[in-house]
């Protein structure tokens, strides 16, 4: 699976909106003056699928944000600052990308463990 994006959560990504890269827009095709698209994403962990909303401004700087279902996912995984959300390409024809999300609560070697949650 290709990788989209991988963020560490800020406390804006938990309680407003999803920042997303400007590089990761490739991933996606707009339909012509339209500044955004609902999309499908299945949970790895849970295996549930879920329609989340990329928005664009419509000037010549993007910002792009997932918004619509986004504060609905950050509640049922009871996400929080410093959490790590990973987004994928998914070439299994369930949804055509995967979602994961991470917490590390402990450190091995000086770096985070990550576990899925």
């Amino acid at each position: 699976m290709a990788l989209v994006q991988e963020q560490i959560l800020t406390s804006t990504d938990v309680n407003h909106r999803l920042s997303f890269e400007t590089e990761s827009l490739s991933y996606f095709s707009f339909a012509p003056g339209v500044n955004y698209i609902d999309f499908k994403v299945i949970d790895l962990t849970d295996e549930r699928i879920r329609t989340l909303r990329l928005y664009t401004r419509k000037d010549d700087h993007p910002k792009p944000v997932i918004s619509k279902g986004w504060r609905e996912y950050v509640k049922s995984k009871n996400l929080r600052k410093g959490d790590k959300v990973i987004l994928r390409v998914n070439y299994d024809n369930i949804a055509p990308f995967s979602i994961q999300a991470q917490r590390s609560e402990f450190t091995v070697c000086g770096e985070p463990f990550w576990i899925n949650i």
